[in-house]
Order: C-alpha cells, then structure tokens, then sequence
C-alpha cells in the first residue's frame, strides 16, 4: 500500500466526518442508527443540560496536583453525586435517535371479532424511537456504552461549529450599535 492508500484513507476519513450521513451507536448490545445534530437539537440539549451541575468533592487541596490517599474516594463521591443525572444524560442521547424512511414491522390485525388477522405494516414515529433508545441507554447500556454514545454524538454534531456561529453572532451584535439604545461601549464615539 502506497502513499494513494493513505491519501484515499484520510479523504474518506474527512468525507466522512463532514457529511451528514447517519451513523451507528450501540447501545444495551443492540446497535441504533442517529442522524447528526441539528440546531433544534443542540438547543434541546442545552435546555436538559442546564439542569447537570456536578459538584467535586475534593479531599485534600494541600496536594497541588498531585496525587493523594483522597483520591480514589473522591472519584468515587464525585461519581455517586454525578448518578442522579442518569435521565438528563439518558434523554441527551436519546435526542438524536434516527428512523430510516424503509423501517417498518409487521403487525397482525384482527379482523371480524378475532376470527381472522391480516398483516399490516406499521411505522416507527420518531417519537417511538426516541423513547425506544432512552430506555436502552438508561435500563440496559453499560457505563462504557453511554460514555461512547455521548463521545460519538457530539463528535458527529460539530458542536465546534455551533459554538463557532454563535460566538460571531454574539460578536457581531456587541460590535456593531443599536438603534434601539442611545449608550456606546467605552471608547467609543456617540453615533451623530
């Protein structure tokens, strides 16, 4: 393999971070599809996470870095008091739970009071979904599952990009003046 190999290797590999494709998480032992974040999301997200404030508990402040016999505890308090979050992070996952537009399952429906039943097919809302992938990530998902679900969504949101729009956004109405207030920021001239 060759210097074309690798080159193939890293396009696809920027290709594929950059598209909107939907990707795969599992989950409980069982693998779900997510598409990547939209703004709505983002903003769903931020609105559950306002509610998460982990608070350390550290043992000895003496320490200045280094390790203590505190340690262990404290990762194991910080850990417990972290528990109770376990919905707020169960729903962030959650949020971005996919349904493939030729997803559908067989249901038997009964017909002239019980007699006979015809198979129809019914569809999965993404409502359904959503709930389906929260009570995986909150009853059956391990904690290496859930950490790798968070890693994986948010790697696949670019959120840096979020955060890069609303910080020229925020930038852009702090510099430039408003008709609606007479005040300038100090420094500046009052507009004539």
């Amino acid at each position: 393999m060759g210097v074309e190999g690798v080159m193939e290797s890293v396009e696809s590999k920027v290709f594929g971070a950059l598209s909107q494709a939907p990707f795969t998480v599992r989950l409980g032992g069982r693998d779900f599809e997510f598409r990547p974040m939209s703004l709505s999301d983002f903003q769903e997200i931020s609105v559950i996470s306002e509610s998460i404030k982990v608070e350390t508990h550290s043992g000895n402040a003496e320490t200045h870095g280094r390790a203590s016999v505190h340690d262990d505890e404290d990762v194991f308090k910080n850990a417990i008091a972290a528990g109770k979050y376990a919905r707020q992070i169960a729903e962030i996952i959650s949020i971005g739970a996919h349904v493939r537009g030729d997803e559908a399952r067989k249901e038997k429906k009964p017909m002239f009071y019980g007699l006979f039943s015809r198979d129809i097919d019914v569809v999965t809302t993404e409502k359904e979904r959503r709930e389906e992938v929260f009570n995986y990530a909150y009853y059956h998902a391990d904690i290496h599952e859930v950490y790798g679900a968070i890693v994986q969504i948010f790697a696949k949101g670019h959120p840096a990009f979020f955060l890069n729009i609303t910080t020229t956004l925020s930038l852009k109405n702090i510099l430039t003046p408003t008709k609606e207030t007479e005040a300038t920021a100090p420094g500046q001239s009052k507009p004539e």
